[in-house]
């Protein structure tokens, strides 16, 4: 029976050793694609954090009954179970900066320092400020370092790939106004005024029901098609431009409409927020891809990159060991027999 121990121990130390060849470099938290990002970067990732209040905040949490040493040991648990929280986070972006980068290299995309620029912008802009902007990165446990290391030139990098996605092609856009009424009637009413020479931005301001356009003589400015509910954008792009249209019913209510421009419009000037939906789709598409074939490892102290079968990924903590689903009798006895499982008992109480 000892002859069949060796193959099971020969057979567990190649496994050992093989996922041991699996780990990134000792200096490495991670590698993406034979790019290794370096473990300091990921520990300075939360330098910024006030540690010291934050072990306060924690041991104030704790339950009463806890004093002296055990309540000390307890609050530094948490701590450090806080901090590997925000590395494994801060990794988490490094990795999909990686990604992003591979994504431009392929793309031949290479952000620029004004890319720079308006992407800390977009970012900081919601904020509020950069007044703001330290705030909410000790809300999010990061640095100021992987803000502008990391976050800022990887949105900076999409701004690049979408536009060089959108090079050579154009949007047509239309830019309607209309007159939003409850009723089919007082559409109707509307629509003959018009007809009969009314101002349409007088009566827009007098009548609609929607006020965020009223104000602006029913204006809602360009849009490229599928901006609007599925019957006033099926009007808008249907319509002639100048051409009254309606009453067009949507769940909003009778719309009368007008289109008072088309237009197509180079790359170099659409607003952002039309470039990210021209784009979406294909970025979506060509980053999944790179994540399908990129080999990224991260050393198990940080956790595991798991990707999903829906294309998301993430790193999750990494189990412990022996917290695996039990296995059954019957299980263990295809890979042993009755004979073999009583011979290996043997050998275990002989060297006891």
């Amino acid at each position: 029976m000892r002859t069949r121990l060796k193959p099971l121990l020969a057979a567990a130390t190649i496994l050992v050793l093989s996922a041991c060849s699996q780990l990134p470099p000792a200096s490495s938290a991670a590698v993406v694609g034979g790019t290794p990002i370096p473990r300091e970067d990921v520990e300075a990732a939360v330098t910024d954090l006030d540690l010291a209040a934050l072990r306060e905040s924690l041991e104030a949490s704790l339950p009463a009954d806890l004093e002296g040493g055990e309540r000390a040991t307890a609050a530094q648990t948490e701590l450090d179970a806080v901090v590997l929280d925000a590395q494994r986070r801060a990794l988490d972006l490094f990795i999909r900066y990686e990604l992003v980068q591979l994504m431009a290299a392929d793309a031949g995309a290479e952000a620029s320092e004004a890319d720079l620029a308006e992407a800390r912008e977009l970012l900081v802009g919601p904020l509020g400020g950069p007044e703001e902007l330290e705030s909410v990165l000790q809300q999010s446990r990061l640095s100021e370092q992987v803000f502008e290391q990391v976050i800022v030139p990887q949105e900076a990098l999409v701004l690049a790939l979408r536009r060089t996605l959108l090079d050579g092609q154009s949007l047509e856009v239309r830019a309607p106004r209309h007159i939003l009424l409850t009723t089919q009637e007082e559409a109707e009413a509307v629509l003959a005024e018009l007809v009969a020479g009314a101002d349409f931005a007088t009566l827009a301001a007098e009548r609609s029901q929607d006020p965020g356009s009223a104000a602006q003589g029913g204006d809602l400015g360009p849009q490229p098609r599928g901006a609007w509910l599925a019957e006033f954008d099926e009007a808008v792009w249907a319509a002639e431009v100048g051409e009254l249209v309606g009453p067009v019913q949507t769940q909003a209510g009778f719309h009368i409409i007008e289109v008072v421009s088309a237009e197509s419009l180079d790359p170099d000037d659409l607003p952002a927020e039309q470039a990210q939906q021209l784009t979406a789709a294909e970025l979506e598409e060509r980053f999944l891809t790179v994540l399908s074939d990129t080999e990224v490892v991260v050393d198990p102290a940080f956790g595991v990159w798991d990707v999903s079968a829906t294309g998301g990924a993430v790193i999750r903590p990494t189990e412990p060991v022996g917290t695996g689903a039990p296995r059954s009798p019957g299980e263990l006895e295809e890979e042993l027999s009755q004979e073999e499982l009583d011979g290996l008992l043997e050998e275990l109480e002989e060297g006891s």
